[in-house]
Formats: C-alpha cells, sequence, structure tokens
C-alpha cells in the first residue's frame, strides 16, 4: 500500500509498537482477518539496506566520537537513539538504556528467555505487606490459571526450549521442546548446584539454535536464530495475513471524541500525518506507553489521556539486577552455549519474596563493558573520570582479565511498585524517569546477595552490583498497571483503558506487579488473551465486529 492508501483507510485494529505485546497481539488479529496496522517508531531492519545485525553496535562505530554518527549506528541497529533524563536528588542526567527501538522493539536485543510468573506472582500481597507505601494489590485482576492456556499457547508459538523447573506446581500444562544438552561448563555447575540442594534447570529459551548459534544478546540477530517478534509474529503478519507496517512512525498524539480513540497524529518519515482505527492498542513500551498517553493531554484530559486514576506512569518497575561471575573449574569454549541454566530455590526464601537466579550469556565485547566502567567512575568522582579516560587500554586489560575462565550469572529480583518512582516528561516532552529504592527494597536485595554468594561458595565469585542503576531498563514495567478499580489503575481486567472505549495496552506496562522472573513470556501470553477478547464480538465494534463474525 502506498503512504496516501495508509492515511485514507480506516483500519480495524491500529497497534503502536512492534515489541513482544504488540507484534504477537497485531498477528492474531489479522489471522483473525482483521485488518492491522502497526506504526513503529524506528526503522524496520527487515527492509533497511544499512541495517546493523550480528554483532553490538558500539563494534560498528568503534573510533568515531561525533554525536551524529553515534545515533546513527544506534538507530541502523534497533537501538534506543534519543537519551532519557533520570532525575535523582533534585538533579537530572542524560542516559541512554540499551532497549529497542525499530522493528521488533526490544525482543530483537533480549536474552530469549521466557519464562511464566509462579502462581504466588498473582496473588502479591502475601509476601509485600511490609513494603511500607508500596502500591501492592492484593491480587492480579486475573488469576494464574486464568493464563495458564495461553502462556501454553506462548510457548509453542515462540518455540520455547526447556526442562522442567522442578519447583514448579506439577500440573502446569507446558508446550515446551526439548532443549540442545548442557556444555560442559554448564554441566559442572548444574552438579554443583544440585550438590547443594539447589534444583536447577534448563532455561525456557526461544532460540532455535542452528549451527553456530552465539546467543545473539544485545543485537539483532544475522541468522534469524532469535525467537523475536519480528521473526516470529511480525514476518507472518505482513506475509501471510495482509497487515500492514508503517515504520518510521512516531506517534505524537491520540485524538478521542466523547469516550472513544478516533484518530493520532503521527511524525512518518518527517512528516505530519493523522491515521484512523477503530481498535488502538499501545505496545510502545513500559517508557513509550505513558509518555503517548502524558502528551495525548487535552481540555477533557488534563493529567494525559486515560489518567483519570492520576496512575499513567506511576508505580514503575525494572527490577534489581546483579551479576555474579564466578570462576570455573572447566572454563566455558569460545563455541559453546552459554545461556542454558537456572534455579528458583530463593525465589521465596525464609517467607521473603526475592528472586531467580540465571545463566547470563555471551558478554558485551571488552570494549563495551569497560566504557561501562569509565563512565561508573566518572560519576563517581571527577578525577577518577578523568584518570580512566587516559586509561583505556589498561581498563580493557583488567575487563579481560577479570572474565577469563568464568561464567556470568544474573541475580534478577523483585521491586515492589511505588507511586514515586515514574515515567513523567520535561518541558520539551523528553521521557524522565524517577526511581528510588526504598528500604525495604534495600534489605530484601543485601539479603539476597547474600544468599545467592552462599550457594556458590564452592567457587572463586565475585559480585558486580547493578542492582543499584536506574539505566538499567531492559525490564521496566507496571506504569499503566491494569486492576478492577478505575481510582488505583489505568486498566481494566481485559487490558482496556478503565475511561476509553477502544484503546488497549499490552506491553509489560500493565504489570501491577513485577514478578522476580523474565516478563517476555506473560507478555506475550497476556497478548493472545487480550486479542481473543478484542477479536469477540463483546469487545470490539462497528466493522471489525461485522468482519469477524461473518
Amino acid at each position: 500500500m502506498t503512504p496516501a492508501e495508509i492515511q485514507l483507510r480506516h483500519w480495524d485494529a491500529i497497534v503502536i509498537g512492534t515489541g513482544i505485546g504488540g507484534a504477537t497481539l497485531g498477528q492474531s488479529l489479522a489471522q483473525a482477518g482483521m485488518s492491522v496496522l502497526f506504526c513503529e517508531k524506528g526503522a524496520s531492519h527487515l527492509t533497511a539496506p544499512d541495517a546493523l545485525v550480528g554483532k553490538w553496535a558500539e563494534t560498528f562505530f568503534e573510533g568515531e566520537h561525533s554525536n551524529n554518527s553515534y545515533t546513527s549506528y544506534l538507530k541502523r541497529a534497533g537501538r534506543l537513539s534519543s537519551p532519557i533524563l533520570e532525575v535523582t536528588g533534585g538533579g537530572s542526567k542524560s542516559v541512554l538504556p540499551i532497549l529497542g527501538e525499530g522493528t521488533g522493539g526490544s525482543s530483537v536485543l533480549y536474552g530469549m528467555v521466557m519464562e511464566r510468573f509462579f502462581p504466588v506472582d498473582f496473588e502479591p500481597s502475601v509476601y509485600a505487606n511490609g513494603a511500607s507505601g508500596a502500591q501492592t494489590p492484593d491480587k492480579w485482576p486475573i488469576a494464574s490459571g486464568e493464563l495458564e492456556p495461553y502462556y501454553a499457547k506462548a510457548e509453542a508459538l515462540y518455540n520455547v526450549k526447556a526442562t522442567l523447573d522442578p519447583l514448579r506446581p506439577g500440573k502446569e500444562s507446558r508446550s515446551i521442546l526439548p532443549p540442545p544438552p548442557y556444555s560442559p561448563a554448564n554441566g559442572e555447575l548444574y552438579e554443583y548446584l544440585s550438590s547443594q540442594g539447589c534444583h536447577p534447570y534448563h532455561l525456557p529459551m526461544a532460540c532455535e539454535y542452528r549451527p553456530s548459534c552465539r546467543e545473539c544478546i544485545g543485537f539483532i540477530c544475522d541468522k534469524r536464530c532469535k525467537g523475536d517478534s519480528v521473526n516470529i509474529c511480525l514476518v507472518p503478519a505482513l506475509k501471510e495475513n495482509s497487515a500492514v507496517l508503517a515504520d518510521n512512525c512516531e506517534v505524537l498524539k491520540l485524538q478521542t471524541e466523547a469516550a472513544r480513540v478516533t484518530s493520532f497524529l503521527c511524525l512518518w518519515n518527517g512528516k505530519l500525518v493523522t491515521l484512523r482505527g477503530t481498535t488502538i492498542i499501545l505496545a510502545a513500551g513500559a517508557l513509550g506507553t505513558p509518555a503517548i498517553l502524558l502528551r495525548s493531554a487535552s481540555k477533557k484530559w488534563p493529567r494525559g489521556l486515560a489518567n483519570g486514576s492520576d496512575q499513567v506512569g506511576r508505580n514503575l518497575m525494572r527490577h534489581f539486577l546483579d551479576y555474579y561471575i564466578v570462576k570455573m573449574r572447566m572454563p566455558p569454549r569460545e563455541k559453546d552455549l552459554i545461556k542454558q541454566l537456572a534455579w528458583n530455590d530463593l525465589y521465596v526464601s525464609d517467607g521473603i519474596k526475592l528472586g531467580t537466579v540465571q545463566s547470563n550469556g555471551n558478554l558485551p565485547p571488552v570494549s563495551v563493558i569497560a566504557h561501562t566502567v569509565k563512565e561508573d567512575l566518572t560519576r563517581s568522582s571527577r578525577l577518577l573520570g578523568l584518570l580512566a579516560s587516559r586509561m583505556s587500554s589498561i581498563i580493557e586489560w583488567g575487563v579481560k582479565a577479570s572474565l577469563r575462565d568464568t561464567m556470568v550469572f544474573a541475580g534478577i529480583m523483585e521491586d515492589f511498585p511505588y507511586a514515586d518512582n515514574r515515567v513523567t516528561l520535561s518541558a520539551d516532552g523528553q521521557i524522565r524517569i524517577e526511581y528510588s529504592i526504598h528500604k525495604e527494597d534495600r534489605d530484601r536485595l543485601a539479603l539476597f546477595r547474600r544468599k545467592v554468594k552462599s550457594v556458590f561458595k564452592g567457587y572463586r565469585t565475585r559480585l558486580n552490583p547493578a542492582a543499584e542503576k536506574n539505566s538499567i531498563l531492559g525490564h521496566a514495567c507496571g506504569t499503566c498497571r491494569f486492576g478492577d478499580l478505575p481510582h488505583n489503575s489505568v486498566l481494566d481486567r481485559n487490558n482496556k483503558a478503565h475511561e476509553l472505549d477502544n484503546l488497549y495496552v499490552v506491553d509489560s506496562s500493565f504489570f501491577p506487579t513485577s514478578s522476580g522472573t523474565n516478563p517476555s513470556l506473560t507478555i506475550a501470553a497476556n497478548a493472545l488473551r487480550v486479542a481473543d477478547l478484542i477479536i469477540n464480538a463483546s469487545y470490539i465494534g462497528g466493522r471489525a465486529a461485522d468482519k469477524v463474525n461473518r
């Protein structure tokens, strides 16, 4: 279709964002016969002749110091290229988190872990009552059992490969395929963890493991091996179900009449255009989705669209992520698969909700890690930053030496929702995040760190703390929470805005709590659930309902 035809058409559904939530839902709607338009802020690496794939973006522009070239490389690599503001202690600074911006969103960068939430995650108040000031609901508006069939559908859709976690309920219906065998290093750790009374298992991975698979983490896979939302959902929707993609299309403002979104203004390849649809689905991520709603403020919606509750942007969660560097007796070989092991023995420990521990997988290039070290030193002291800028080669040598013969594990711990942790906009419309770690979270984090190090006591293990870094936002969630009551949530149990008849949100913004594990599978499963609701005539109107029910 030509751009003019796309603008003239009234679409059954417009999906804003092509990450796991948006692409998964959009494909389902397209398969049901609805006309679906995907709007993606970034470029499509499917068609861009200069797309950067197969390795970290930073390796393409090493040695180039121009901000313009830096931004260009990030865009071509499907990475967020516009800094956000981090507000801390009355001041603010620009940060550039590693997030996706382009077809597939952050799924083209993710570690491919497709893990279910535990049943206890759907009843969070059991373990969060001691968190003073946390906006933790008694329970999610849907029960774990309601999502279980969609978990199975999502596992099958994304071709998830895993072994069963011994600590999960035995009655769960799983749709997983056999994973490849453990590498020697992972096999060694499997035996060790088992000897410590832990229950290790093979991570559920959305990966095809094609020959020479490198577990592409942090960049677009050049072998189409990664189970991202592009390969699994977007491409089939475009090729087989007549969906249409508008990339380089930034949504600026949603426009309403009465209780419906009727159109939205966007900047498409540098031109202002208006697009129209019957059902509008926001899936721009936990930072992008609330930003769009806040930018859509009007006389009727002075605090932002769908924000009568004043909850849009609030309750930002991001997980507390630390790295444990384990010196191996049997070092991993260069071609070994690395991201294989996980264990959940500390998910709830001594009645306290903590999280999961899992293989981190292949690390970024040494130069990228060294750059992060230099940034950390600069933040801590101007003098240290000045020294670091003159010692790049020494820092890189130190990083390489510290990682030799090691495997890195990630500790992922649940953070609780607080109203003052939030996404807002600056005066010029730039995304701002405000996030502080509350005392209860600090206490749990210290406990989690002690317990993880205790499990690894048979190895020389070093903690690389990262949980305090607000720039780590790969698991950001919670900023448009769903719930049963309009006064304290943005969405209802069907992920529809309480105050609007045709606006849905299906990215991780909807989470009322973050859980203690990876969010991707829950996003996908919920997107399939919401797609079924939209397809049902009682949740859609006009031409879309007529078409689906014919």
